[in-house]
């Protein structure tokens, strides 16, 4: 491919800056017409690769310069869904409050520029008081509002219908089977229930690993309690196994190399 002019070269560096490559290359197009090639997405990206330009809109495809301008200037007084409904208006754009919200937050994130909703709809501020509040429901409610509330209202004693029992298990995001030791919603992991009724408090900055594995099995004899800095030291040296008792093995050589360690350093500060 024939190397690009001067003056192609110029254009480019001249109008790159906030624009998308493919929005590049329709520009030259019309201002080249054919002149010296035919202008892609690709020739451009490559083009500015080669001088070194590189540039792209901060607010992506959607939201040009110009739109952004747009919604700092009039945003106050106006909600996601007005503010939407006017860009649609005035840019021809199909975007939405969700939309909106989600660039507001990415100003928020990537260019610390605020931009908060301009009135609030039915929602309370921190701080604001409710109008009912240490109000009898007779001093603001109709007899037939109460009537229809009370169908509704949960009642002192009522149990949710997605009430667990004491006891009751269930497996968490990480795989582990948790048990509910107490109400109203109190739950721990089971093997360290397990471990604890076989063998007592858990020592401080100690964890339960299962020897196997495998975090459904809460065999006893597949539990191991094993400080923190074990831990790590079995991880860097993949000491863990499947075989219970290669995993036991590792767990005790973890704990004769941290035991080396704090000797070293004891041996160190003296």
């Amino acid at each position: 491919m024939r190397a690009w002019t001067n003056e192609e070269y110029i254009f480019l560096k001249e109008n790159y800056i906030e624009k998308f490559n493919d929005e590049i290359a329709d520009l030259m197009n019309k201002h080249f017409k054919g002149k010296y090639r035919n202008y892609t997405a690709s020739s451009v990206s490559a083009a500015k690769d080669r001088y070194k330009l590189h540039s792209k809109p901060k607010f992506g495809r959607l939201y040009k310069k110009e739109i952004i301008d747009f919604i700092l200037n009039n945003y106050e007084g106006k909600d996601n869904l007005e503010l939407a409904e006017l860009l649609n208006q005035k840019f021809e754009l199909n975007t939405n409050a969700d939309k909106i919200s989600m660039l507001k937050a990415n100003l928020k994130r990537r260019f610390g520029i605020d931009v908060r909703t301009g009135i609030n709809r039915g929602c309370y501020r921190k701080g604001q008081a409710p109008a009912n509040k240490g109000k009898k429901w007779d001093e603001y409610m109709s007899k037939e509002g109460q009537a229809k509330s009370r169908k509704t209202c949960f009642k002192k004693g009522n149990i949710p219908l997605q009430h667990r029992e004491v006891g009751s298990e269930r497996i968490n995001v990480d795989g582990y089977i948790e048990i509910k030791v107490a109400e109203p919603n109190k739950w721990d992991l089971k093997h360290r229930v397990i471990y604890r009724e076989h063998y007592g408090k858990i020592p401080k900055d100690h964890k339960i690993i299962f020897l196997d594995g495998n975090k459904l099995n809460l065999d006893i004899n597949n539990l191991k309690a094993v400080s923190n800095a074990e831990e790590l030291i079995m991880n860097r040296n993949k000491l863990f196994s499947t075989d219970k008792d290669i995993t036991n093995t590792g767990a005790i050589l973890a704990k004769v190399i941290d035991k080396g360690h704090k000797l070293k350093n004891e041996r160190k500060e003296h």
